[in-house]
């Protein structure tokens, strides 16, 4: 009752200074005087019919896309008409109480059927008024509301840039001369592949990671995956030179291979499975699946829990994924993670059908 009162709190006092009002008018200025029964209904009826033709009568029928017009003067019509009819039968039967002595309505007075219809025009026309004006401040609100949500998306994608300038400064500062750092590999390479082949492999294998990696900072969006299924190759054999007694299943088909994603997110969930997992059972391998399937791609990856491991930077990864996941396909990625029993997995949604 106090939230019905508090939202039509200007309603009640403006029906109230108007029904003030017409009373002073008509009881001071006509000298007319009817019993206090005979006003509150016809200000019931002409209330209602305020409201009816501006909530349903307008509201439903100038709707933006469709507005009915004929079918609003049909319903005006029939509003009128119903109210003309209302009033008349409750002064008709005011009329048979000993309250009112109005005389005996027992037959049609066009005279007091014309001034009723006035009436209620004169209601409609006020109606009219309250519902251009009620859905011009609507409008408004609505127009300053779309501004406001402009400007917050606006600073968003500022932010958004801002970010990703930021990082890619960062990386600019971090990293030496790519032409000289793949030079010295290759001579490390050349000059040890005979007499340390493991170790010119582990430099071989390091050499193609890195220049993908460069490749990818400043290549496209999205790339194939063909290529970092190769690199994930790569990464497994450069791990395997220092740790035999690595085991990873990595399953995926040649439709996999042709789907275009941002680039890294297998790297980045093979790194931090070989730096934290336990991939030292070979009854028990970790595993990276990746599918599509219904126009949805995913990657899981599952892996034993190394317990003897400190997490620290763990969640760095996973993080830079989420992240990179929603500045590129907001709400059409998710990520999840976390540890199932002696498990840790992680599961990466991308619906391809709505990129563009």
């Amino acid at each position: 009752m106090k939230n019905w009162l508090k939202n039509y709190r200007w309603h009640i006092i403006a029906w109230a200074t108007f029904i003030l009002y017409e009373h002073i008018i008509i009881s001071l200025v006509l000298d007319v005087n009817a019993h206090i029964l005979k006003y509150l209904i016809h200000y019931i009826i002409n209330i209602t019919l305020f409201y009816v033709h501006a909530e349903l009568v307008l509201g439903k029928g100038l709707k933006p896309k469709k507005p009915a017009y004929l079918r609003i003067i049909i319903l005006t019509i029939v509003e009128i008409f119903l109210h003309t009819v209302t009033a008349y039968l409750a002064d008709r039967s005011l009329s048979k109480t000993i309250i009112l002595s109005i005389g005996k309505l027992t037959v049609i007075d066009w005279k007091y059927m014309f001034i009723t219809a006035w009436r209620g025009i004169y209601f409609l026309l006020f109606s009219t008024a309250y519902y251009f004006i009620k859905s011009y401040i609507h409008q408004k609100q609505r127009t300053v509301e779309l501004e406001k949500e402009a400007i917050e998306e606006m600073l968003k994608q500022k932010q958004i840039t801002l970010e990703l300038a930021n990082a890619k400064n960062a990386y600019l500062k971090a990293q030496i001369n790519p032409h000289f750092l793949f030079n010295t590999l290759t001579y490390i390479y050349n000059s040890t592949h005979k007499s340390e082949p493991r170790a010119a492999e582990a430099v071989r294998y390091l050499s193609k990671l890195m220049r993908y990696a460069l490749e990818c900072e400043h290549g496209p969006e999205i790339m194939p995956l063909e290529a970092e299924i190769r690199q994930v190759e790569n990464l497994l054999q450069l791990c395997r030179v220092k740790q035999p007694d690595l085991y990873i299943d990595f399953i995926y088909d040649q439709k996999t291979e042709s789907t275009e994603v941002i680039p890294l997110l297998l790297l980045t969930l093979t790194e931090n499975m070989v730096k934290h997992g336990n991939l030292s059972q070979p009854d028990d391998p970790g595993k990276i699946v990746v599918k599509v399937e219904k126009g949805r791609f995913s990657i899981q990856t599952t892996n034993l829990i190394n317990t003897g491991l400190n997490d620290t930077g763990f969640h760095t990864g996973l993080e830079n994924i989420r992240q990179r996941l929603f500045h590129t396909y907001a709400g059409r990625a998710e990520i999840s993670s976390g540890p199932k029993g002696n498990y840790f997995e992680v599961l990466i949604i991308i619906n391809l059908q709505e990129v563009c």
